[in-house]
């Protein structure tokens, strides 16, 4: 509004105490695919070109291979930086962001195992892929065993019994791309709620208590394509 629309009146004026996201969709379909001439998540190519201690192997099935090697002037090692610094502006830093890597490489690595029959009974599966199974269990901080059965034996609870159901191939895999979906969505879930609490104005507002009630401006931000 201009200050001839009102005519005399004061123009009313707003200061920006603070700021607060919410996740309207998070396409979990590209955390374990993704087309050809397509990239994944771009934190994924960011992890691959950081500093060694955040990383365990250097080829993960999820992400392929990529001829995208520079973005809007900026490597994949050079951008990691800059996320690195903007997430320290919201407290993530030191031994918490170690551990949030973690977790993404935990996500990459799970698209290196790879399930075949049970050579007993092929109605149930194993872990073909034994160094990459205990790179996965190293990076969990679980044994190997505890990884085979949560991703080979499903558990299936009706009252007060519980069951052990064995999953063939086809399932212990769709089983191990469902669990590093979720994984990332927990992960996507306790980043926006770190920037929240850095940023929102009911916590970090200096003149918070003597507002009754903060004003709101909504923006959509909805996720696009992008070409390289």
């Amino acid at each position: 509004a201009t200050s001839a629309s009102f005519k005399g009146r004061a123009v009313p004026t707003c200061t920006l105490a603070g700021s607060r996201c919410e996740t309207y969709l998070l396409e979990k379909s590209r955390i374990v695919g993704h087309e050809p001439e397509e990239r994944g998540y771009h934190i994924f190519y960011q992890v691959l070109d950081s500093p060694k201690e955040y990383k365990a192997s250097l080829s993960f099935k999820y992400i392929g291979h990529t001829d995208t090697t520079v973005i809007e002037g900026r490597t994949d090692g050079e951008t990691w930086q800059r996320t690195s610094d903007a997430l320290s502006t919201v407290g993530i830093a030191g031994d918490t962001l170690s551990i949030l890597m973690r977790a993404v490489v935990i996500v990459m690595q799970l698209g290196n195992l790879t399930f075949g029959p049970d050579p007993t009974n092929e109605d149930n599966s194993i872990i073909t892929s034994d160094d990459e199974l205990a790179k996965l269990a190293g990076l969990m901080g679980v044994s190997s065993d505890d990884v085979k059965a949560a991703l080979t034996i499903r558990t299936v609870v009706a009252g007060k019994e519980v069951y052990k159901v064995p999953l063939n191939a086809t399932d212990a895999k769709d089983s191990c791309d469902a669990f590093a979906k979720e994984i990332y969505q927990q992960i996507f879930d306790w980043l926006v709620t770190k920037i929240n609490e850095a940023t929102c104005a009911e916590l970090n507002y200096a003149e918070a208590s003597e507002v009754s009630e903060f004003g709101i401006v909504g923006l959509l931000d909805i996720f696009g394509f992008e070409s390289f």
